[in-house]
């Protein structure tokens, strides 16, 4: 049996550093496929031996230790050519010494977020790009990963197979990306950390309603990418829509951890440090004349985060931004969003209207917060059976206990 201190130690070094071990590993082989199985061997023998010799001082230098010596099997056992094995041995980084060099070396120049630039590839399709973002530099299950796209798990897996063979063969060589390439892919590299964060703040799969690790991960990443890139307004304002979102989160839940929709939420739960440089953020932004997608939604974040209630909300401002928006990016979240914010603006009978156009087009149908908008709105009319029916297919589509449990309550409660 493991030790509880092991697996908690071992999930989290998984949940923490499964990018930069394999972006290490990565470095070394210049194999996507032997890179990220030596890395889940690295993982297996942490478990293995652990509970035996102790949980190392230094976890990612003990795993990219671990990783880049499985990779070496693997070649030798493959009977790879002589010169992959030089490589292998030294070529990557040229620090030989103590593990803990090695692991400082393994992150030297933030290779978590080259590995995030890598998957940006734009040699292979938008769609790949994202889910290979998801999956190997942020580590987000493929259960995951298939609920923000609305598939199913093994189809999701099928995707990431044929994605990683796409990435594998777009060459002519695998490698981790240099500050010139960082500057070509900036704006997909903005869109999928900015997904990612999306998935942390509102979890796809699991128990809990938010994934607060990789929430953690995507600001860090938006943090590094706004320090290199300063003057981008795209970056700026990314880490401005994480920072005010974020802010929020204290209120999401009630005092007994039950998830909480924003109407409800405790305000002085929020945090104004995170609002204030936010808010900064976003200013600069503007000024740098920035005009995206992401900038359009970092200011619908402030109109939230700086109305003192629910109440003064300006609900009108956030309406003309949704509609700001979809002429950008046609998306049928943003088209949710709008609805919602026209029911405020207008009444909730003109939201529903709205609401069941965006709806008929079938893009929504496996998105719990959907039929939860419609639910909402039916209540606001008084038709509270037609709510309750709302509710629990929003429970029946959720993808966390946590929001089963908060839609399921809404129902018996309509």
């Amino acid at each position: 049996m493991i030790p509880p201190d092991v697996a908690a130690a071992a999930a989290t070094a998984r949940r923490e550093l499964s990018g930069r071990i394999l972006a290490a590993t990565l470095r070394s082989v210049r194999d996507l496929d032997i890179a990220e199985e030596s890395t889940a061997d690295a993982f297996l023998l942490a478990l293995q031996s652990w509970p035996t010799t102790g949980i190392p001082v230094s976890i990612e230098a003990w795993l990219v230790t671990a990783a880049r010596r499985r990779a070496v099997d693997r070649i030798r056992r493959a009977q790879a050519a002589r010169r992959s094995l030089v490589r292998m041995t030294g070529g990557w980084s040229g620090v030989t010494g103590p593990a803990d060099a090695i692991a400082d070396a393994a992150v030297i120049g933030d290779d978590e977020l080259r590995m995030v630039v890598l998957c940006c590839d734009p040699r292979i399709p938008v769609a790949d790009q994202v889910v290979l973002t998801l999956r190997l530099a942020c580590g987000v299950s493929t259960a995951g990963i298939a609920a923000a796209h609305g598939v199913s798990t093994p189809t999701m897996a099928a995707r990431l197979t044929r994605a990683k063979s796409r990435l594998a063969s777009a060459g002519p060589r695998l490698d981790l990306p240099d500050d010139a390439t960082v500057d070509l892919r900036l704006p997909a590299v903005t869109r999928v950390v900015h997904l990612a964060f999306t998935l942390g703040h509102t979890a796809g799969a699991g128990t809990d309603l938010t994934d607060d690790d990789l929430a953690d991960r995507a600001q860090y990443l938006a943090r590094v990418l706004h320090t290199i890139r300063p003057e981008s307004p795209d970056l700026a304002a990314l880490l401005a829509l994480i920072l005010l979102t974020r802010a929020r989160t204290g209120g999401r839940v009630d005092d007994d951890g039950q998830q909480v929709q924003l109407e409800s939420a405790d305000r002085s739960r929020w945090d104004p440090e995170l609002i204030r440089a936010g808010s900064v953020l976003l200013r600069r932004a503007v000024a740098l004349g920035g005009g995206g997608p992401i900038l359009v939604q970092a200011l619908i974040a402030s109109a939230h985060s700086t109305a003192p209630a629910f109440g003064s909300t300006d609900w009108d401002q956030i309406l003309e931004l949704y509609s700001r928006l979809l002429r950008i990016d046609p998306a049928p979240g943003f088209a949710l969003g709008r609805s919602v914010a026209l029911s405020y603006a207008h009444g909730p009978a003109a939201g529903l209207a709205d609401l069941d156009e965006v709806l008929a087009l079938g893009l929504l149908d496996r998105y719990p917060y959907a039929a939860g908008a419609r639910a909402q709105m039916l209540e606001r009319l008084g038709r509270r059976p037609e709510a309750a029916q709302e509710w629990r297919r929003a429970a029946a589509t959720a993808r966390t206990t946590a929001e089963r449990d908060f839609f399921t309550g809404r129902a018996d409660g309509a």
